[in-house]
């Protein structure tokens, strides 16, 4: 499975969102973040659940939780602007 969050962080929040990011590095533990290369400032997270209950965790954590609600501040449309989606594995052969 995997957790998959969007989002954008406009240049003139940049540096807070660099700064808080840094201070709070245990929250990207267990992800991966990235930014885009051709358009600075959208960021992905990628997040390896190992079950279908860690993953409902997870969403429902990056929602709701506390890693949310201090970053709305900086993104674009706020809470509402973040993107989550669950992938989960396709049978190739099936």
């Amino acid at each position: 499975m995997l957790l998959f969050c969007e989002y954008v962080i406009s240049d003139m929040h940049r540096v807070a969102f660099s700064e808080w990011r840094t201070a709070h590095a245990a929250r990207w533990r267990d992800a991966e973040l990235l930014e885009n290369t051709s358009q600075p400032g959208v960021f992905v997270e990628i997040r390896r659940p190992s079950s279908a209950e860690e993953a409902a965790r997870m969403e429902k954590e990056r929602r709701e939780g506390r890693s949310w609600e201090e970053m709305e501040q900086w993104v674009k449309g706020g809470r509402e602007g973040v993107r989550i989606w669950l992938f989960r594995p396709v049978e190739l052969n099936g």
